[in-house]
């Protein structure tokens, strides 16, 4: 090699080692990294790529006599494979968290490197960078696929909750009432046809990432219409789901029903937790549960009352539940933690506020109460046990929301 060419050589490695090191006060390592990531650049793979190279130069520099410097020597310490694994597991000690934001970013389309990274271009492949997004989030799979053989059973990581707030972290709290742009940014084109069958639908290429998202156009109730849409987009990142193929229901959207497909509910989980941020709800979430809070949280978020208030009933500390019921019977109930009793399903008892509703009668707009055995199963409760019930009609869909508030001891002692 001509003594030019290696000491500009040098000087470039020397140059991104100061990036990729320490040392740098100008960019640390983590806002390099994620900067990287950002730019479709595996930083593993870069720098297993500057070792290999600069290890090369300084065999070069040794065979033409020369001392090689010191911070060469410095670099290819700080980047072998073994230090740098020791760095990532000390910098990101939860794999699952890990995984989630890698795997969120192989949805976003690559954009151009900072100027100050500039040094870095060398480590780009035009063309190819897909395909290291892809092995990167392959090998990140492997291993938490067999970080899950050896779990217990019941540990599968939570996906919903990981890739929503990845999803929040990557375009804010307010990201809900700008998903048509979102989508774009992930690679959907969003797509209104009148359905006779179905609310939304994932169209997808296998091995592309670019997609539609179809909504049904006659949808009336925009909040309707943009749970739906962040429930497709759920079915396209959620990890486990790009096999799916089967357009949505109207029955599948906004239902919360155990019974309920997996899938189908981890997509309304995620679709609720990227609509209703806890940040953007917080200063409800501490007062007791109420139609009036679950009303607040719908218009601050633009949500339905029924996906609202499920998810009060996921943030709330105080004993709460929220139940739908519909043509007489109970259909499906979510309860807050503190909840602690089963909601009976089936035929509606004739004392709560919500069978008068459906049969047309006039229902208070206060918290009323109502004994608990209308409610909840006699066993263990005390004869004159009460739970207070707000019962708030759904005239479109021929349905009654009821919240159930525990204000007191209701179980024999």
């Amino acid at each position: 090699m001509a003594k030019g060419k290696a000491e500009s050589l040098e000087h470039e490695i020397l140059r991104t080692a100061a990036l990729l090191g320490e040392g740098d006060e100008g960019l640390n390592r983590d806002e390099l990294r994620r900067a990287l990531e950002n730019a479709g650049i595996d930083p593993a793979r870069a720098t297993a790529r500057f070792h290999e190279a600069a290890q090369r130069l300084a065999e070069n520099v040794h065979h033409s006599g020369r001392t090689v410097p010191v911070s060469l020597q410095q670099a290819i310490a700080e980047t072998a494979p073994s230090v740098v694994s020791a760095k990532r597991e000390s910098l990101a000690p939860d794999t699952t968290h890990s995984f989630a934001e890698h795997w969120l970013g192989r949805f976003l389309a690559p954009f151009n490197l900072p100027t100050s990274l500039e040094a870095s271009r060398a480590y780009r492949k035009v063309g190819s960078l897909a395909e290291h997004d892809q092995q990167d989030l392959d090998r990140l799979a492997a291993d938490l696929r067999e970080k899950a053989d050896r779990s217990p059973a019941g540990e599968e990581p939570d996906w919903p909750a990981l890739v929503s707030a990845e999803f929040l972290k990557r375009f804010g709290v307010d990201c809900g009432k700008r998903l048509s742009d979102i989508a774009g940014e992930l690679g959907l084109e969003v797509r209104y046809r009148e359905a006779e069958s179905y609310e939304g639908a994932l169209l997808r290429i296998p091995g592309s990432r670019l997609g539609y998202v179809v909504l049904n156009s006659k949808i009336r109730e925009e909040s309707r219409r943009r749970f739906t849409l962040a429930h497709e987009i759920g079915h396209h990142i959620l990890p486990g789901q790009h096999e799916l193929s089967m357009p949505c229901l109207a029955g599948r959207i906004e239902n919360w029903q155990r019974a309920l497909d997996p899938d189908e509910r981890a997509a309304n989980r995620f679709a609720a937790e990227i609509l209703m941020p806890r940040e953007a709800i917080r200063e409800w979430i501490e007062s007791e549960p109420s139609i009036d809070v679950i009303q607040s949280i719908a218009a601050a978020c633009e949500t339905s009352l029924s996906s609202s208030a499920v998810r009060l009933m996921t943030l709330t500390a105080f004993p709460a539940a929220v139940v739908w019921s519909q043509e007489g019977r109970v259909r499906w109930y979510t309860p807050s933690a503190s909840f602690v009793r089963w909601v009976r399903k089936g035929r509606l008892n004739d004392a709560t506020l919500a069978a008068r509703w459906l049969r047309g009668e006039s229902v208070p707009k206060q918290p009323q109460p109502v004994p608990a055995a209308a409610w909840l199963f006699e066993k263990g409760l005390r004869p004159d046990a009460h739970v207070w019930e707000t019962a708030t009609g759904l005239p479109a869909y021929g349905a009654v929301l009821s919240l159930l508030v525990l204000r007191e001891s209701i179980t024999n002692e």
